[in-house]
């Protein structure tokens, strides 16, 4: 009895020690697997980037281009008011006009950025577009008391 469970003992140890050692090719191989692996991920990851940076862009030209429209039918709406008070406005409606077209430069500088400084821009330019969106809506309110 004692002999077949030091048999026993003995297999399952050669076993295991053949199991953990590999040759260098073989960890030449896993090595190279391991490499390919990464750079698939790494592509994969590159891909989708690029993908919520077009869909992103894309959102937010469709934003400035509303936008554009929106200052177009102000110019174009004729009000009836005191002559201060049209300047105002349109004094008012140029300057939405300009933060406007700076979104908008803005966008266009950050086609080649990396994915940091990308969710850094993200999260700034969504703040300011927010913004510029309110003070859309507030041009028509008559802020004088």
């Amino acid at each position: 009895m004692k002999k077949r469970i030091v048999r026993l003992i003995l297999s399952v140890l050669v076993v295991a020690l053949a199991s953990c050692t590999e040759t260098k090719s073989e960890k030449v191989d896993n090595a190279r697997e391991d490499v390919q692996d990464a750079q698939k991920d790494l592509d994969q990851a590159e891909r989708e980037y690029r993908e919520e940076l077009k869909s992103y862009r894309e959102s937010m030209q469709e934003t400035i281009n509303d936008n554009k429209a929106k200052i177009a039918e102000m110019r174009a709406e004729k009000i009836d008011a005191r002559a201060d008070a049209i300047r105002a406005r349109n004094e008012r409606i140029a300057e939405l006009e300009k933060r406007n077209n700076e979104m908008e430069a803005r966008m266009e500088e950050m086609k080649n950025t990396n994915k940091e400084n990308w969710q850094e821009f993200k999260r700034e330019f969504k703040n300011d577009m927010s913004e510029l969106g309110q003070a859309f809506r507030d041009i028509g309110k008559d802020n004088v008391k």
